[in-house]
């Protein structure tokens, strides 16, 4: 027999069973495109000219992995369905002599065709999807390499895997277990205390990682190590919890003992392992949709919030200086600025700072550059002089040599002392609203505003932070910020106006503007929220093939049960009570624990967005109820139309 045969049987196989091949060609395929998107996303240039742009990559990047993962637990599980049903197949290949070498052979071409398929489709389909974000979006949308060959080497690696399972299958198995393979229930499973311990744990320290890790720095790290232990865990609850719900079902006789209850719990109890795999990627792929959705549309919604948060005032101005000319210079420029374009400052703040890294101690803060990878325990110090603070807060503290103010908007402070580069002050004032700046509200370390008593002691702290971090120093700023302007042409003259001004000055200068740069911001999560809808949609789509393929699988599994059942007087009307027992007892149960995992999830995204500077809770609170109901009525619809497929196979 030449490879030519192989290849025509292969195909010949694969059209055979398209009812089960197909869904899982469309499977692979699916996998693939979304894995180009995520990976191409990844690498786009368009987040490095995006504020929150790089936090933004790395945030897919580690989806990327997410997505590897559940790549791999996804095709693995969707396969070991085909080659269970395809077993009565290779053994009837053997007793008509095809050696079980011939078989490998054969599984090889299929494996290498639907691989080749699903490369190239999901490829193809990934890139023109990719193309379609393009919209009114700044970013490149160019064709990939390292995405595809990202693709490439990944599903290269799971479709070995694959197929080294499936000549595994066929080559343990005799002939004539293999004819009898598609009708061969599993065993009884005994209930796995172990793995139900594991999973406990597992996912106890993803929910706990994710209520209680409070430090901003460690957010985005946190998250990914969370998500997985909350895979492991779900995957192991889900495998041991159903076994163990199943049988305390059947135990309880007023229950299990009524036709619809008996047929669904006995059949489910018999095929846990393959239907535990399956109800834990649903339920991940639910936990993914909702989180997307709730989180992206937050952030579209809730665009007007992220701007007063980030800018404080129409127009920053920040001055790498803090000399009295180089202050009354900037003073200068802003009001003959105002001046021309006929507008009036409103809300005027104007203040010197020195801005820099520090940990922690618990007694003080250390100020030494190998810290400052030291994330767990950073905060961002802002010290600025007593005679700034309360001109701007118009009140009049007064505070001796010895003593700071410590601001600590967003958290507490309860020490009594404030210690630093060796020297110890005494906290004295209120400790309340800290002084605004907006771009501390970007900041991925917690942050505080110290009060000092004099300049002398500002210049002090600039020159220690100096020489404590080398070519790592912070440099001093002046700090001028104000409303004005019409926030459309009036707004774009005075910028203009403005950053001419401010060029002449010879110094390194930034210059802000919320009208000028809402646009920015709305290409930026705009984007966010497409990217949002759009792999949210492949993961529902993802959800509805799985849920699909499995109901179609179970229903082929489950037919000559139901023959049987239906010989011995089963009416139709049973068979359907019976399905829907089926549903009801365990295929809304991903969605239940989806909904729990967003609720112990809720807490550290709602830190995430505000990295991205929303902090409106409440909105985010909404877009994740109406996230959660919107998805429950189409999971709903799906196991229904489903359930009916179901149905329509098992009848006679």
């Amino acid at each position: 027999m030449n490879n030519l045969f192989y290849t025509r049987l292969a195909i010949q196989n694969l059209k055979k069973n398209s009812a089960v091949t197909v869904p899982y060609l469309l499977t692979c395929i699916g996998s693939v495109m979304m894995y180009y998107i995520i990976s191409s996303l990844t690498v786009n240039p368009g987040f490095a000219r995006m504020r929150g742009g790089g936090s933004m990559a790395f945030i897919l990047m580690l989806g990327c992995v997410v997505m590897a993962v559940f790549s791999v637990m996804f095709l693995i599980y969707t396969n070991s369905f085909l080659v269970k049903r395809r077993k009565q197949e290779f053994g009837l290949f053997q007793v008509l002599g095809m050696g079980k070498k011939h078989l490998a052979r054969i599984m090889a071409i299929e494996t290498l065709l639907t691989a080749a398929v699903s490369l190239v489709s999901g490829i193809l389909l990934g890139f023109l999807l990719y193309r379609l974000m393009k919209l009114d979006i700044s970013w490149d949308f160019s064709f990939v390499p390292e995405a595809a060959f990202a693709c490439v080497k990944l599903f290269g690696v799971i479709f070995l895997v694959i197929l080294f399972y499936n000549i595994w299958q066929v080559a343990k198995a005799r002939p004539v277990e293999m004819l009898a393979g598609k009708q061969a229930g599993e065993r009884e499973p005994k209930a796995p205390w172990l793995l139900a311990v594991l999973g406990v744990i597992s996912l106890a320290a993803g929910y706990w990682i994710a209520v209680s890790t409070e430090r901003t720095a460690m957010i985005i790290f946190a998250f990914f190590i969370a998500v997985l232990f909350v895979i492991a865990g779900t995957g192991l609850l889900f495998t041991a919890g159903s076994v163990t719900l199943l049988k305390l079902l059947k135990k309880n006789k007023g229950y299990y003992y009524q036709t619809r209850h008996f047929i669904s719990v006995s059949g489910m109890i018999y095929r846990m392992k393959q239907n535990a795999a399956g109800l834990s990627v649903i339920c991940l792929l639910s936990t993914a949709v909702l989180v997307m959705l709730s989180s992206t549309v937050s952030l579209y919604v809730g665009l007007d919030d992220v701007m007063r948060n980030r800018f404080k005032r129409d127009y920053v101005v920040t001055v790498y200086d803090y000399s009295d000319d180089t202050a009354a210079k900037t003073d200068g420029i802003v009001e003959s600025a105002l001046k021309d374009a006929g507008e009036t400052a409103k809300g005027l703040v104007s203040y010197r700072y020195v801005s820099f890294a520090a940990v922690d101690t618990g007694d003080g803060y250390e100020v030494r550059e190998e810290n400052l990878a030291d994330y767990n325990s950073l905060d961002y110090l802002f010290f600025m002089t007593l005679e700034d603070y309360n001109r701007i807060s118009g009140k009049n503290v007064s505070l001796r040599d010895d003593q700071v103010m410590v601001l600590a908007d967003g958290r507490r402070y309860d020490r009594d002392t404030f210690s630093i580069f060796g020297r110890r002050y005494d906290v004295a004032g209120l400790k309340g609203q800290t002084v605004e700046d907006g771009m501390d509200a970007m900041g991925s370390v917690g942050s505080l505003h110290i009060v000092l008593p004099n300049f002398s002691q500002l210049e002090e702290m600039e020159k220690k932070q100096a020489e404590a971090y080398g070519e790592a120093k912070s440099r001093p700023i002046y700090y001028v910020a104000f409303d004005a302007g019409d926030g459309k042409e009036g707004s774009a003259r005075l910028y203009k106006d403005l950053e001419e001004r401010l060029n002449g000055l010879g110094l390194t200068c930034r210059l802000e503007s919320a009208a000028m740069e809402r646009g920015s911001f709305f290409s930026l999560y705009g984007g966010l929220f497409f990217v949002g809808l759009f792999l949210g949609t492949l993961f529902v789509m993802a959800t509805v093939l799985i849920i699909y393929y499995k109901q179609i699988s179970e229903g082929y599994e489950d037919k000559k049960r139901f023959e049987i059942m239906q010989n011995v007087g089963l009416s139709a009307r049973e068979i359907k009570s019976a399905i829907r027992s089926q549903v009801l007892t365990m295929f809304f149960l991903p969605l239940v624990t989806a909904a729990v995992h967003i609720c112990f999830a809720f807490p550290m995204i709602a830190r995430l967005l505000a990295l991205l500077n929303l902090r409106n809770v409440g909105l985010f609170a909404v877009s994740t109820a109406g996230a959660v109901l919107l998805f429950a009525v189409f999971y709903g619809v799906i196991y229904g139309v489903t359930s009916k497929k179901y149905y329509e196979i098992v009848k006679r």
